[in-house]
């Protein structure tokens, strides 16, 4: 069983999790690259009483076992771009939203993956005031992603040759309520289809209530979906 993460371990870019197994560097070679330096993954794990259903990150350059599938192009089409705009498209609300109509168990297969609705990659030429879908997930994924130095290849890919970008809780939040409403937009729903869908999510709302004393989440992605649509990609909003 893995150990517990805390704040201060999300705060440290040198700390790493433990690994329990190892493999051959050159076995992973065969299959994957070592010159990427990443790869995109997702928790073929889905449990009713899981906060999200899809659960997709971006991972270090590592052999995986089988309880993280790896999305691999063969052609090395997946860049760093396309795969900021994936993995942010994989974790939004409204993709988990269809991922539970079709799961069946706990296994998230792959046939179930493939039928995910994606984003084009021209929608997210989109503009929202002065900057297009693709420029705002770039920024906001990199600055979810790269917290620890073990990403640093993937940060490298974006054009950041910065330190890792230091953990910030309630940052994060307001960065994925944002890409949240963001997706609400691109697949063209409206404020009543995502108080809709939000309101499914009760492992969510349940953790709001007893940390916030209400549906903070909810609150959050509406106020930006109102602000994206007004053209503002910057301001915070106090909810």
């Amino acid at each position: 069983q893995s150990e517990p993460v805390n704040d201060a371990h999300h705060a440290d870019p040198d700390f790493l999790p433990q690994t329990q197994y190892w493999v051959p560097a050159s076995d992973v070679e065969q299959v994957l690259p070592q010159s990427r330096g990443w790869s995109l993954g997702f928790r073929d794990i889905g449990r009713s009483n899981d906060v999200r259903t899809m659960i997709a990150s971006l991972v270090p350059w590592a052999g995986y076992s089988n309880k993280l599938p790896l999305l691999i192009c063969e052609d090395c089409s997946l860049t760093a771009q396309l795969a900021a705009s994936l993995v942010s498209n994989l974790n939004s609300l409204c993709t988990d939203f269809v991922v539970r109509q079709k799961i069946q168990g706990t296994n998230l297969n792959w046939y179930i993956v493939e039928q995910i609705p994606v984003i084009s990659r021209t929608d997210y030429n989109r503009q929202f005031g002065t900057t297009t879908a693709h420029a705002l997930i770039l920024d906001h994924v990199l600055r979810l992603t790269y917290n620890a130095h073990d990403m640093a290849p993937f940060a490298r890919d974006l054009g950041y040759n910065g330190l890792p970008i230091t953990w910030d809780g309630e940052e994060r939040c307001h960065l994925r309520a944002r890409l949240d409403a963001l997706y609400f937009h691109l697949y063209g729903l409206n404020r009543e289809d995502a108080s809709y869908i939000l309101d499914t999510f009760h492992i969510v709302r349940s953790e709001d209530e007893a940390e916030f004393g209400r549906y903070r989440t909810k609150d959050l992605v509406l106020a930006y979906m109102n602000a994206l649509a007004a053209g503002d990609t910057e301001t915070i909003v106090e909810v």
